[in-house]
């Protein structure tokens, strides 16, 4: 690992500088410079440095930017990849040979701190991986090839590493299914915690193929995967999944699985199978199919009262399902929407689950309540409505969301039923926006300012800069915006988060060429 700072100083000076090795006959280039494109982290923005297999860290320090360089190989070698975990406190970056025709190279995970000021922490691994799945907890990890060929010449698309990155372990695994190729990796509990079926905690790793799923307990090495297969009886191939853990309502926890061939969703109920040879614990899953009217574009789970419910959503029809019966009922919208979200409402009575329903293309977010829902077959949802269409919608916090309309950016507050739009000349990316604390903050690439919102106050402000953004991070551990703007030796703004202004930015030209005496 080596440090160095930048300062402060304009092009010219560093350009100036360049040109006097230039005079003197020396290139300061051993091969032609290729970095890739940056990731954030919560202290740090990484660029993978392809010409010297090195990750490039500028890191924040009052107002100064350090540039920390961490080695992940050498010139027989390639960064296939690089990838923040969730956390945002590690990066994680796959190494593979340059070339087939290099022996003697293994390949490897590397994992190394978001603040760049520790050596790489080398985890071996057996494929050239070129896909991650990480779990919510952000202790395991995936590799796998669901995101297309790796670097290898002959592969088995259905190998898969499951790493643990609490203590850099790594469990090697081909997927015991029916020979459909591996589409993508899920883990099902969205909090990371463990699922109970029967009497075992099961860590659950959901593979999804075509026409078939494999479930694996990350925990236990020892234990056989449970594979379902649906082609060619059914022309099922799972696309998402919904994990219900067991409760009184329904004792036994239940994979929910949508898919775009099918009007059906699986329902596979998880449940003890011992081994029949040894006797020891093991799952399986009961399959079933739930029929939900014309198919499913987005689904969640509802317990009601009595009732423990799958609610789907198919064009302007909301439909509730018992689980245990089949049995349910509609409620119809008078607009479509493609797209489902459970928060919770504060009411007079307490804490009440809301529905909220959209669409991307529509002009209206729909508030169902589903307190008592069974009961209240009438029930109308309310409407907020979005005058120029919805580009997308983010959600910001339990609360509020922002909607992307054109030259429009909407702030919805759902607690107090609030639209609120914002005109801009151009268009915003409500995607390309952070929160912190109560201060929205808004770096559409391709715009040359950076703006934020006062959600107490619904005050916007912008700061003008001096090059168009080409990509946006906030790193909330520094409390910094670091905006990057498309230049071949790295340049970009650095600014304080809470009130970015002028005056407290710096700027900063020439990232990728430090150290550049050191390197000849």
């Amino acid at each position: 690992m080596r440090s160095s700072m930048i300062p402060a100083r304009g092009r010219g000076g560093l350009i100036a500088a360049l040109l006097g090795l230039f005079a003197c006959g020396d290139d300061p280039y051993d091969a032609a410079l290729e970095v890739g494109a940056p990731v954030g982290t919560r202290t740090s923005v990484v660029w993978p440095d392809q010409t010297h297999q090195e990750l490039l860290f500028a890191v924040p320090e009052d107002d100064d930017l350090a540039l920390l360089r961490v080695t992940l190989g050498d010139g027989d070698t390639r960064i296939a990849w690089v990838q923040p975990d969730l956390a945002g406190e590690n990066v994680l970056a796959l190494v593979v040979p340059a070339s087939e025709k290099i022996e003697g190279i293994d390949d490897r995970l590397m994992r190394i701190a978001a603040d760049g000021r520790s050596d790489a922490v080398e985890i071996p691994v057996r494929a050239p991986f070129s896909s991650i799945s990480l779990g919510p907890d952000g202790r395991r990890a995936v590799l796998h090839f669901g995101g297309g060929p790796g670097a290898g010449v002959l592969q088995n698309q259905n190998q898969v590493a499951l790493v643990d990155l609490g203590d850099d372990s790594v469990r090697d695994l081909t997927l015991n299914g029916f020979g459909g190729r591996l589409d993508a990796v899920h883990f099902p509990a969205a909090d990371g915690l463990p699922v109970r079926v029967g009497a075992v905690d099961r860590e659950i790793l959901a593979f999804l193929a075509d026409g078939e799923i494999v479930l694996v307990d990350a925990a236990d090495p020892e234990l056989d995967q449970a594979a379902v297969r649906f082609f060619p009886d059914v022309p099922f191939t799972p696309n998402a999944t919904l994990l219900r853990r067991g409760n009184a309502l329904y004792e036994s926890p239940v994979l929910f699985l949508r898919s775009d061939t099918s009007n059906d969703v699986a329902m596979l109920t998880l449940v003890d199978r011992p081994d029949e040879v040894t006797g020891a614990p093991g799952f399986s899953a009961q399959v079933s199919l739930v029929p939900v009217g014309a198919g499913a574009s987005d689904f969640l789970t509802h317990d009601g009262d009595e009732t423990p419910f799958l609610v789907t959503v198919s064009g302007s029809t909301l439909a509730f399902t018992d689980i245990r019966t089949q049995q349910g009922f509609t409620i119809a919208l008078d607009a479509a929407v493609g797209h489902l979200r459970l928060r919770t409402s504060e009411t007079a009575a307490g804490p009440t689950p809301q529905l909220l329903a959209w669409a991307n293309g529509g002009g209206i977010v729909y508030q169902l309540d589903l307190d008592g829902i069974e009961d209240a077959l009438g029930r109308t949802p309310q409407r907020l409505t979005i005058n120029g269409g919805i580009d997308a919608l983010v959600s910001l916090d339990n609360d509020r969301a922002l909607v992307g309309s054109g030259n429009t950016l909407y702030v919805l507050d759902f607690a107090r039923s609030q639209v609120t739009p914002l005109t801009s000349t151009v268009p915003y990316d409500a995607a390309s926006s952070a929160l912190s604390g109560n201060q929205l903050l808004l770096g559409t690439p391709g715009q040359s300012w950076v703006s934020t919102v006062d959600l107490a106050t619904l005050d916007p402000e912008s700061m003008q800069l001096d090059e168009p953004i080409e990509r946006f991070f906030h790193l909330p551990d520094a409390d910094k915006l670091m905006i990057v703007h498309a230049d071949a030796v790295g340049f970009v703004t650095v600014a304080d988060a809470t009130a970015p202004s002028r005056s407290t930015s710096t700027s900063r030209w020439g990232l990728f060429l430090g150290d550049l005496l050191e390197r000849r």
